[in-house]
């Protein structure tokens, strides 16, 4: 019984000092003045789900979370949220956040267990709420993985230049992109 109690204990602590560290993260990724937002999406995920069915996209959606979930933590990042074939990821470094990006179209890309990759990346303000962000910089990083092609990944001009000289991944083939619900066109450039 002793043995029990004092198991259930250590697993309380070890509770309690993953909350404690998940609250001092958030309030930390709060503070930021300019994060960058990483979202990624699988290419043809709803042909796929009507071809082999729910149980089968579920699974493979599942390993989509999985994997960039290991890549995000790889590049100093934190995977804000999943929505079904997509996610969502803050970094605070946007020369990493760049690196995430190249990675995941290599990484998630190239598997024959997961669909195409496209992903955009975008920097600036946003408003911490909960666990969520929300704002333009947010919609941005969304709109722009909207745009990519499958296995590409659009980076903003803002995030270009908030990684200055830290970029490890080439880029060309810049271009004004018309994001929906935004008045004026966002400059990016693909990675290489």
């Amino acid at each position: 019984m002793i043995e029990v109690v004092a198991a259930s204990g250590a697993g309380l602590a070890l509770l309690l000092l993953g909350a404690a560290l998940a609250t001092r993260r958030r309030r930390s990724m709060g503070r930021h003045p300019a994060p960058t937002f990483v979202f990624a999406d699988l290419a043809g995920y709803t042909t796929l789900t009507e071809q082999r069915g729910d149980e089968a996209a579920a699974a493979l959606a599942g390993e989509f979370r999985r994997t960039m979930c290991a890549l995000s933590r790889a590049h100093g990042a934190w995977q804000v949220k999943s929505m079904g074939d997509g996610v969502m990821i803050w970094a605070p470094d946007a020369g990493a956040a760049v690196a995430l990006a190249a990675r995941a179209v290599e990484d998630v890309g190239t598997r024959a267990d997961l669909l195409p990759v496209r992903v955009g990346v975008h920097t600036g303000p946003a408003v911490m709420r909960g666990c969520d962000w929300y704002g333009g910089a947010v919609n941005v990083a969304a709109r722009l993985a909207g745009e990519a092609l499958p296995n590409e990944a659009l980076v903003s001009a803002a995030t270009r230049a908030a990684a200055g000289g830290r970029l490890t991944a080439a880029l060309d083939d810049r271009r004004e992109i018309s994001l929906r619900g935004l008045s004026a066109t966002v400059a990016a450039w693909r990675l290489a």
